[in-house]
């Protein structure tokens, strides 16, 4: 197990615009980072995919040739060693997130671990450092408070929507996906007391298991179009590789009404050419981001303050690399 091993490749909302990300995602990391495993380049990693940052964790004893199969520059390695450590630390705590300290950053980290476990890709280095990881994410939550009052991606994308609609009693709400953002934006709604909401997705189990939790109506997937004339606000938020609502089915549709299309899937589900209709808002993730900057300074000193439990839990990894004995730890 070597820490001057473990490396982190990939990109951000801060490296690149939705259409670059897209494209490295369209590129297909994971199909690549298993042949590597199969090869031995790669010893083993974690995937995080989210809908801001696409970055891969691993431990990899030829870091140039697997930048080379990815074809990208040094702008995409972004730490090696201790460095790396400090860094998914950062992110697990919500110090790289545009709502600082967010709680949903943590359960992704988790999750893609949990992913990398079941699927038998991590190696012993990198289940001591998502341990730690994770660990660390919630002590500093729960010393910090940071996320006490915050505003979800989900909430902002509701305060984006009411700034559209003011009133949305009388709107009809059509969310297209049932993954985990398209249930959060549910659940924000029925909490909200917003109830004129219809769902759809490829399978209909999912979505009749939604159907039985909440109180909405539910669509075949294939009579999305239909829905879409009939609704004032459309989410889209699958994990679709292509184009889910398309340009030429869209303009067939009676668009005399002002609808607000919202597109919170990378790679984007709708299909941009919409934007020319008169009546049709569309609108991304890139859009969302104005509603956050209210309220930031609290949070900024929040994080300030409480990262000695970051500092602290890399001495205890640190530590812990020199109780084994056999570990290698590049603290440089």
């Amino acid at each position: 197990m070597q820490l001057d091993k473990f490396y982190i490749l990939g990109v951000t909302h801060k490296d690149l615009t939705l259409k670059e990300r897209e494209a490295f995602i369209k590129g297909g990391p994971k199909k690549i980072m298993e042949s590597l495993v199969e090869n031995g380049v790669v010893k083993g990693y974690v995937l995080l995919e989210t809908c801001l940052r696409v970055e891969i964790y691993m431990e990899s004893e030829n870091i140039e040739f697997v930048k080379e199969k990815f074809n990208i520059g040094p702008l995409f390695v972004k730490k090696s060693g201790i460095e790396a450590v400090k860094y998914l630390f950062d992110v697990v705590c919500g110090f790289n997130s545009i709502i600082k300290g967010e709680d949903s950053i943590l359960s992704q980290v988790r999750n893609s671990f949990l992913n990398g476990l079941e699927e038998k890709h991590t190696t012993k280095t990198l289940n001591v450092i998502f341990n730690k990881a994770i660990e660390v994410g919630k002590k500093f939550r729960y010393k910090s408070q940071v996320s006490k009052n915050a505003m979800s991606l989900e909430a902002i994308a509701l305060k984006f929507i009411k700034g559209h609609f003011e009133n949305l009693a009388d709107k009809r709400i059509f969310i297209v996906g049932t993954g985990e953002m398209a249930v959060a934006i549910l659940n924000i709604f029925t909490r909200n007391n917003i109830n004129n909401i219809v769902m759809t997705n490829r399978s209909r189990i999912r979505v009749l298991e939604l159907k039985e939790k909440y109180d909405i109506d539910i669509v075949d997937f294939e009579d999305r179009y239909s829905e879409v004339e009939k609704s004032d606000i459309i989410i889209s938020a699958t994990s679709a590789p292509h184009t889910v609502l398309l340009e030429k089915e869209i303009k067939q549709l009676n668009l005399e009404r002002e609808k607000i299309f919202l597109d919170l899937a990378v790679p984007r589900d709708i299909d941009l050419c919409i934007e020319a209709y008169p009546n049709i808002n569309l609108y991304n993730l890139d859009h969302l981001w104005d509603v956050v900057r209210e309220n930031e300074e609290n949070r900024e000193r929040l994080l300030k303050e409480y990262r000695y439990i970051l500092e602290d839990q890399i001495k205890n990894l640190l530590k812990y690399c020199e109780y084994k004995g056999e570990l290698k730890c590049k603290t440089s």
